[in-house]
This record gives structure tokens, sequence and C-alpha cells, in this order.
């Protein structure tokens, strides 16, 4: 009875050792996780690179990573990507990796491309998500290599891939987000094509409306002048002050009465020449009468 006992303790035990995973393990796919930062060693609580400014390191460091790395599972199998920002003041970039005894290794990583202005991007491969990575670069500022540590936070895992692309999972949330973007960006040329076509329309009215009132004002000549024009006003009014009937207000008649006018101003100089003549002429006669007269 004992032994039976102790057999299902056993098979008890055995089936929970199988069935325990670690807190932090995650179907395969495609993660976005924060991280920690730290300018000492985690294990010693020293700087591994001998500043001695553990204030200014701390902030560079947290700084100079991504807020949010990448993290692939796939088949048993762990990748982070993350970015290093100021990458215009660092070159020689090179990483090691620390496992929980504190003992280090070197890593080779993959640089990426990136759309992040003045970074660069890069993916490692790591024996566990929570193993630290301990990047060493050269700060041409500073003069001289500068080495930290950031781990990620796999607690915080949220399935997708964010800025990043997974080299083995597709970015389903990427995906989604290219395609909001292209309806958003056909939908705002949509619109503006209407509010173009609405100008326009808007134009072309204006223009048919400025035509329509140039045609209302129509041409003013001595022809329009004489439309309409009734009563006494349509006829011309002679030298003596009267209404002449038989001569219509028109131009013709205008233009007749004009050169008229003209040709008896023209004859006015020689009326006068000859009624000067004429006095002459009798002044003459008179005084050869009187002379006559006094013989």
């Amino acid at each position: 009875m004992a032994i039976k006992k102790i057999v299902l303790t056993l098979i008890t035990i055995l089936t929970l050792v199988i069935t325990i995973k670690p807190v932090f393990a995650l179907d395969d796919g495609a993660y976005l996780v924060g991280r920690s930062t730290s300018y000492v060693n985690p294990h010693t609580g020293s700087p591994e690179d001998g500043g001695t400014n553990i204030a200014l390191g701390e902030s560079m460091c947290s700084n100079i990573i991504s807020s949010q790395l990448l993290l692939e599972q796939t088949g048993g199998k762990y990748y982070l990507t993350f970015e290093i920002n100021l990458a215009d003041n660092i070159s020689n970039y090179s990483f090691k990796i620390m496992n929980s005894s504190g003992s280090f290794r070197n890593a080779s990583a993959s640089e990426l491309s990136t759309s992040t202005s003045n970074a660069k991007r890069f993916r490692i491969q790591v024996n566990s998500p929570s193993e630290y990575i301990s990047p060493i670069i050269y700060v041409v500022p500073m003069g001289r290599n500068v080495q930290f540590f950031f781990q990620a936070d796999v607690n915080s895992a949220t399935p997708g891939t964010g800025m990043y692309e997974s080299q083995m999972v597709p970015a389903t949330s990427n995906s989604n987000s290219i395609s909001n973007n292209t309806t958003t960006s056909n939908s705002s040329t949509d619109q503006n094509n209407e509010s173009s076509s609405n100008e326009e329309n808007v134009s072309q009215e204006t223009v048919v409306t400025n035509t329509t009132e140039n045609q209302q004002v129509g041409t003013i000549n001595k022809e329009s002048l004489m439309e309409n024009v009734t009563g006494l006003s349509n006829y011309i009014i002679d030298d003596d002050g009267k209404v002449d009937k038989d001569a219509k207000l028109t131009v013709k008649n205008l233009k007749k009465d004009s050169r008229e006018t003209k040709e008896q101003t023209n004859n006015l100089p020689m009326i006068i020449g000859g009624v000067v003549m004429v006095v002459l002429i009798a002044v003459a006669g008179g005084i050869y009468y009187v002379k006559k007269v006094k013989k």
C-alpha cells in the first residue's frame, strides 16, 4: 500500500514537472517586449569599461537603446532585434552575452536596415530571452569604448512587430497598418480630387457669370443711344426753338444739321463783306452827291 502511494506521488510530481513551463514561455511567434538597462554589471555592480561617472552612464545607456525590442521565437530558438541610437557618434560595434551565472560569451549580430534616422538595427540569437546583452561601442566624443547591459522584459510581451520586420513571422500588425494607411491615403486623395473638382466648377461658374454680365452691358455706341427714344426728344429743335417734326432725331439728321451749321458759319464772312461793300458804296455815293450839289 505504501509502495502504491509512493508510485502515485512520483507520477504526480513527474506530470507537474513535464507540464510546468518557464514564466516567460511563449508560443512561437513575434512579440514586442520592453527592456531594462544598466551601465554597471548586474552581477558585480561595477562598470565593465572602467568608467567612474555611473549616473551619466546610466542615463546614456537608457537613451541609446530602443524602448521596445522584437522577440522572435521558433522551434526553441530565440532572436532579439533592437536599435542603438546616436549612430553618428558611435563606431566599432561588438556584442557579448552574459548568462545567469555572470559569465560572458561573444555574440554575432546581424545588422538590418532601418528607417529610423541616426540609428543602427541589430539582430542577435540568444539561448534565453532573459539573458543580458552587453554592447561594446566606441563613443567618438568620449574617445573610448563604452560597455553596458540590457535585458528583455518578457513579461511585457505583446504579439506584433511594431516598427520592426520579423525574419520568420509574417508582420500581421504592420500589414494591417499599411492597409489602413493606404486606405487613408486613398481617402485623402479622393477628398483632394473632389475639392479640386469643386474649385474648378466654382471657377467655371464664375467665368460664366462674368460673361453673362458683359453680355447684358453690351457695347455703347451712337445707335444704341438713339434706341427707344420717344416723345419730343425724338425730333430736332430748329433755329427758332421749335420742334421740327419733319426732321427726326437720327444720326443722319444730326450729321446733316451739323454740316448746315458749318456751312452757315463758313458763309458768314462773305455776307459781312457784302454788307461792308454796300455801305462803302452808299457812303461814296453820298459824298459824290454832296459835292455835286455844292457846285
